[in-house]
């Protein structure tokens, strides 16, 4: 079975709270977009399971990738063993708040309950999806949709308006972590204040609600810390995007352009500039995991 897993873009990110499970309550809206992993699982019954990737970056060890894991965590909740050679094509930039490892992980579990028979229904699948990361839920069913909780809770948006966008990423990147840990410093070195308020999320159904609703709390911090990011979102709006925003928390920034001739010369400025990756895309409407064996 091969599968395509799509990154996503944040069009809206609130950190609300901190939790006592060390997670963080959020606000946000996310969207599936044009640029794609694969993931390609070759059923071995007699064999263990086997990791092979492909990537331009450094994964890390394979006891730590999200495939490993979701392929490990279906084996613990079904009791059926995973023999099998997983091969993993990476084009999602790692640590570029695209979600390609949580997507990487939500069709491994997808592909793995249709290989084995389908022993987990659409509710279990949720549940491990949750337990290995906070994005991994929307990646089981991607298609636009607002994130509450610690961004596992999904309400869907059947009106979102396609975008035509364009994805920048610097050569470096910022672990979830780190990100969360500036931003709580951030916040504690301020006066003391209200608690951050959990507001209402616009509809979102015409691409200048999208433009208008763009923000994300991870900017400021971030953006002090990386000047770079301020810089690419700053050529973005000079190259014509109608908005720009840090995806979730970075380091990849994307652009909002009317159309894909509108996009087409700033792709083109950035890209000459040598020191970034670009990548034009569209964002889905839905996104169904269909094998292509």
């Amino acid at each position: 079975m091969r599968l395509c897993t799509p990154a996503k873009v944040t069009i809206l990110l609130r950190v609300v709270r901190p939790r006592k499970d060390g997670f963080h309550d959020v606000q946000g809206v996310l969207v599936p977009v044009s640029l794609y992993d694969t993931v390609e699982i070759e059923r071995l019954p007699d064999k263990g399971l086997s990791l092979e990737v492909d990537s331009p970056e450094d994964l890390g060890t394979r006891e730590n990738n999200l495939v490993w894991l979701a392929a490990r965590a279906f084996e613990t909740a079904t009791g059926v063993p995973v023999g099998a050679t997983i091969r993993l094509t990476k084009r999602i930039p790692s640590g570029a708040g695209l979600g390609g490892g949580s997507a990487n992980a939500a069709a491994t579990l997808v592909a793995c309950n249709r290989l084995w028979g389908e022993p987990l229904e659409p509710a279990d699948l949720q549940r491990e999806a949750a337990a290995l990361g906070s994005d991994i839920p929307f990646f089981l069913n991607p298609r636009p949709a607002r994130i509450e909780g610690r961004g596992e809770r999904l309400l869907r948006l059947p009106r979102f308006p396609h975008l035509t966008l364009l994805i920048v990423k610097p050569d470096f990147a910022i672990a979830t972590g780190e990100a969360y840990r500036l931003l709580a410093e951030m916040r504690q070195a301020r006066e003391p204040g209200p608690a951050q308020a959990a507001g209402p999320i616009p509809a979102l159904t015409t691409m200048d609600e999208v433009v208008a609703a763009l923000h994300n709390d991870f900017e400021p911090v971030l953006f002090a810390r990386h000047a770079e990011l301020a810089e690419i979102k700053a050529r973005l709006i000079a190259a014509g995007a109608l908005g720009a925003l840090l995806s979730g928390t970075g380091s990849a920034l994307f652009g909002i352009f009317a159309t894909a001739a509108a996009r087409a010369p700033a792709a083109a400025e950035l890209a000459r500039t040598g020191r970034w990756r670009v990548f034009p895309c569209e964002s889905l409407s839905g996104h169904a995991y269909e094998s292509e064996a």
